[in-house]
């Protein structure tokens, strides 16, 4: 190891810590200075309509819903205006703002995980996850992706409808990404230039325009850079008759006769019954919706026998839980520094050109570049089995202050591992195969009966072991990218990984242990709350106009409503889904105004 490295190593790990601490600091302080400033107790005991949850699904429907008697309710506290720059995003989880919701152990993955537990940072603020997330927009889903998923094909084709007009959709506005590296443009320019796909057991042909569309810099929810959301929208509307409550805990919903008539919530330590004589939409997202029906009676709780919540309706609420995995940070070294040092980040240039809209890293959310691959088992044309994902840097980038405490690895792993390549003062790189299809199923259940505890969160990781074999397939995929990039600059990490030792290096029984073990969410969880018919055993909301099965006046619109995972982030798909959901309930087209 080199005296540059452990010098360089050392300076990055220390403005790294003073850099998060300061902003973490400020973070925290922000989160309690809004929920003091917001401290309000609803003013009315009824409404038309109340709407939980403000991420993307919930301020959409709460901009569009043409009635002028509705409650908002959040948990979160307001977002501050620093959450809007997009290279603070990993910054934002672990503070108030997040739910900090953490897996279950896992049997099959996450071995350098502590505990084999996956960390799940959710937005807890008005905003949603959407203020926590990649701000990627992905629009290059087939219309196969979605088959299935209403009662009618004239209903699929209004869902469509909305999903591919992006581009003049008001809430959500989308941008090309600002920001590239060296490396990231490298990787998209060689990967357009194919003329073939990767060979897989003659499974495809030439796909030259496939290329050119799956390989690109992404498409982000952005206003001349910065995070813009739906929230944003909302917030701008200013909506008469609109009362936003903000760190507001929604207990349960109340349910006579089979029709919710109103819900229970509390705030500054005192509770609250709302009644609501229209209807109750609940966007509280993937995680949140289920643990409110469940503490509702609306879903079962044998599985615990502490609990003792009276069954209001028997449906499978918090079933059918799917999540992107991927693998593979700092797999890739690349010979040269980019310009993403602690150095460059605050130089007056990089400073100056942020702060006029211009090209500079401050603009970069984490991904400059994306692709996408066929898989062997999937029919032609259908839907893609694997993305890419392009990252300029990895877990030791910021040399051990806070990155790799964000998805609870192991301190000896990132010792062994990860802070070797600082010492060594390498630029590691990061190209990870995302599976978009995974048939591993998991669930939510509740702990118990407080719903102040956290739910006990199984996404089942790598259970079916074709999910393991894919990501596989993916690290090889990324190995042949290496032989094609323009520059040939990337190489292959050669550090053996912790706890996949035993194995030779490079091998399938290597790469096996080391998927198993580096196992990382992508922060996509959707399906618990699944939408399909009336008559299925499976679904728990209507797959018309996502009504939950039994109960009238009560309605489920985020990422649980989605049956199965779409081949891209989801952030898309769930703001088509709202702008749907406008149109059957209220003939409402925000597009179109």
């Amino acid at each position: 190891m080199s005296l540059l490295g452990l010098i360089s190593a050392k300076f990055t790990f220390i403005f790294y810590l003073i850099g998060t601490t300061l902003l973490c600091a400020f973070l925290n302080g922000s989160y309690r200075f809004y929920e003091y400033y917001y401290d309000n107790p609803p003013v009315k005991t009824s409404y038309e309509y109340i709407i939980v949850g403000t991420g993307t699904a919930g301020s959409i429907i709460a901009a569009g819903i043409p009635s002028r008697d509705v409650l908002v309710v959040e948990a979160g506290s307001m977002r501050t205006s620093l959450m809007d720059v997009p290279l603070f995003q990993p910054l934002l989880q672990g503070t108030q703002y997040d739910w900090q919701y953490q897996t279950e152990p896992q049997r099959n993955a996450c071995r350098a995980l502590e505990g084999q537990r996956s960390n799940w940072p959710m937005g807890k603020v008005f905003g949603g996850t959407h203020m926590l997330n990649n701000m990627i927009h992905f629009d290059m889903m087939g219309n196969t992706d979605f088959s299935g998923w209403f009662e009618t094909p004239e209903l699929t084709r209004k869902f469509l409808d909305y999903f591919h007009r992006w581009g003049r959709d008001p809430t959500i506005p989308v941008e090309r990404l600002q920001y590239g590296t060296e490396f990231g443009e490298d990787f998209v320019d060689s990967m357009q230039a194919q003329t073939k796909c990767i060979e897989r057991e003659k499974f495809c042909e030439k796909m030259e325009e496939l290329y050119s569309r799956l390989f690109a810099k992404p498409n982000v929810t952005a206003r001349n850079g910065m995070r813009r959301t739906a929230s944003h929208y909302y917030w701008e509307q200013r909506r008469p008759g609109h009362e936003l409550l903000l760190n507001a805990h929604v207990l349960k919903i109340n349910v006579e006769n089979g029709k919710a008539i109103g819900l229970v919530l509390e705030k500054s330590n005192r509770t609250y019954e709302i009644r609501a004589s229209k209807g109750i939409i609940l966007s509280a997202g993937t995680v949140g919706s289920p643990k409110i029906l469940l503490h509702s009676g609306i879903g079962p709780q044998k599985h615990l026998k502490a609990v003792r919540i009276p069954l209001v309706q028997n449906l499978p609420v918090g079933e059918n839980l799917q999540d992107h995995i991927t693998t593979g940070m700092d797999l890739l070294l690349w010979p040269e520094k980019l310009p993403l040092r602690p150095l460059d980040l605050i130089s007056p240039l990089n400073l100056w050109n942020f702060f006029n809209g211009k090209n500079s890293s401050l603009l970069l959310p984490g991904c400059e570049g994306l692709g996408g691959m066929l898989l062997p088992d999937v029919p032609r044309g259908l839907i893609l089995g694997l993305g890419f994902m392009v990252m300029p840097a990895g877990i030791a980038s910021d040399g051990g202050a806070h990155l790799h405490k964000l998805i609870n690895l192991r301190e000896k792993v990132y010792t062994q591992y990860f802070q070797r390549i600082l010492e060594q003062n390498l630029q590691s790189v990061s190209i990870l195969p995302v599976l978009l299809q995974p048939k591993s199923r998991g669930h939510i259940r509740l702990r118990d009966a407080n719903p102040h505890s956290p739910p006990l969160i199984d996404p089942n990781y790598l259970q079916h072991p074709e999910d393991l074999d894919n990501l596989v397939l993916g690290i090889n995929i990324v190995k042949e990218y290496l032989e094609e990039m323009n520059s040939k600059k990337a190489e292959l990490n050669p550090l053996p990984f912790p706890g996949c030792r035993k194995f030779t290096f490079d091998t399938k029984p290597y790469w096996e242990c080391y998927v198993q073990s580096l196992t990382l969410t992508m922060y996509h969880p959707v399906g618990t709350c699944r939408m399909g018919p009336k008559r299925s055993k499976k679904a728990v909301v209507s797959n018309r106009d996502l009504a939950v099965h039994g109960v009238s006046g009560l309605y489920v619109v985020d990422g649980s409503a989605i049956p199965k995972l779409p081949t891209g982030n989801p952030n898309s798909a769930i703001a088509a889904l709202a702008h749907y959901f406008l149109k059957v309930k209220f003939n409402v087209d925000l597009l179109g105004k």
